[in-house]
């Protein structure tokens, strides 16, 4: 299995507009925020290329994350003969974020497709080998049947595929094919073995009581337990309070709080350098809840390593968090009670 980890969005585009340029048979694309504007890096003109060459091409985007893309973008797409659906439900989001280019190569993690991200600091991998194709074709032609796809012979046959056992890397998903606790067992395994170290990276931080629960309990094993956030969010004062709150709480725990100076968009967890993830869910009550997400578990050594070398320099450029940098004030309250539900 070879791979490679993008650690912001615009080395992942990059990375994802060299795949799909080289594409010959087909690209499946399934992305919560699409839109027209990518700062430059032009994913509708490439696609629509590639469609008009006989690519077969399939896109499935999230219609509320992707909401700014054109009508007149989707009916070139569609003109051109790729297959664009939509995926929409009044409370459940297709948060993933996946790049599939012959049935050979994937892309998975939290990268978006819009030039408002193209500052972000995130993270994307690529990834090839049998084993977890397989897995990832499966899983999108779930998706595919569930947005209304009916092309039989394009992706609904990987649909009763078998399953392989895990591997050195494994795919887990949340909210698609009936399975809604895959992650979070995942996570809840992980954490609970783990010895010496856990390395959480997470945009939006609100864990639900059985992550805080958890990472608590290793706390009190003399597992060190990292956590990174941004300093401040995309979504305002809001989101940087509640990130805040939960964090200054874990500190006083016991745990270490680093604060990115840039947005940092990545989902990721990394245990006693020896297990790693990378995904498209938050740590918060609605990836591990109503969202559709993905990730890709490893245990490779190699993996494990140029991971860590990733974290280790977020780290050095990053700030501590003291629990003096956040004050407490009555309407935390809410916040309190609002994870006692969750």
């Amino acid at each position: 299995m070879r791979y490679r980890f993008y650690p912001s969005s615009q080395s992942a585009w990059k990375g994802m507009l060299s795949a799909i340029s080289l594409a010959q048979t087909n690209i499946y694309l399934e992305m919560y925020a699409f839109q027209t504007d990518t700062a430059g890096y032009d994913f509708l003109s490439i696609l629509e290329k590639k469609a008009r060459q006989g690519v077969k091409i399939v896109l499935i985007l999230d219609s509320l994350g992707s909401f700014g893309l054109s009508s007149a973008s989707v009916r070139s797409l569609r003109e051109a003969g790729a297959e664009v659906l939509f995926f929409s439900y009044w409370f459940r989001r297709l948060h993933r974020k996946i790049l599939i280019i012959d049935e050979r190569i994937a892309f998975l993690g939290g990268v978006n497709i819009s030039g408002a991200f193209a500052p972000w600091k995130d993270m994307q991998v690529r990834i090839t080998g049998r084993r977890i194709l397989a897995v990832s074709l499966r899983s999108f032609s779930h998706v595919y049947k569930e947005c209304g796809g009916k092309n039989p012979e394009l992706l609904l046959r990987y649909d009763k595929k078998p399953l392989f056992r895990k591997a050195k890397a494994w795919y887990a998903e949340h909210g698609i094919g009936g399975k809604w606790l895959e992650i979070k067992k995942q996570y809840e395994s992980h954490i609970e073995t783990a010895k010496e170290k856990i390395i959480l990276v997470t945009p939006y931080f609100f864990p639900r009581r059985w992550m805080v629960a958890r990472l608590h309990e290793a706390i009190l094993r003399g597992v060190r337990v990292e956590i990174i956030i941004p300093q401040n969010t995309d979504h305002g004062r809001i989101m940087n309070r509640i990130n805040y709150f939960q964090l200054s709480s874990f500190i006083k725990l016991g745990a270490v709080g680093y604060l990115s100076h840039e947005m940092n968009h990545a989902k990721i967890l990394l245990i006693d350098d020896s297990v790693g993830m990378v995904g498209s869910g938050n740590l918060d009550p609605i990836s591990f809840g109503w969202n559709a997400e993905a990730g890709v578990f490893f245990t490779r050594p190699v993996m494990i390593r140029d991971l860590r070398k990733i974290l280790e320099e977020w780290k050095a450029e990053a700030s501590f968090f003291t629990p003096e940098m956040f004050i407490s004030r009555w309407s935390d309250i809410l916040l309190v009670f609002f994870r006692w539900w969750f």
